[in-house]
């Protein structure tokens, strides 16, 4: 019923946080939003998802992952400041952390 979620903040300050959505289809509402300008469609550990951004530097990304009909994961990575040559992807960090959360999950019936 409705979404949970964890958040961890690392030592420089930048957060990650996942919740899970088990109450309506996140990644069709995503689709059917899309709130951001850069909106790329993905895979996520074999399951469909997009990536969200607001501009290519920004150090801020949203990963929705679509885990079956009324459940999915979303990951959001927040770092500092922006994104400068050589950093991480944020995105990718965000798959990383979503792909680690989907590994975990029971098999579906």
């Amino acid at each position: 019923m409705g979404s949970n979620q964890c958040r961890w903040t690392t030592q420089s300050g930048a957060i990650l946080s996942l919740s899970v959505d088990r109450d309506r289809d996140l990644l069709v509402d995503t689709y059917r939003a899309r709130l951001l300008p850069i909106f790329q469609p993905v895979q996520v550990a074999g399951y469909p998802a997009v990536r969200q951004q607001t501009a290519p530097e920004n150090n801020i990304c949203t990963v929705t992952i679509g885990l079956g009909p009324k459940q999915a994961l979303e990951a959001d990575w927040t770092g500092l400041g922006t994104l400068k040559p050589g950093d991480p992807d944020p995105c990718e960090r965000a798959e990383t952390a979503a792909a680690m959360v989907i590994r975990k999950l029971p098999p579906q019936r």
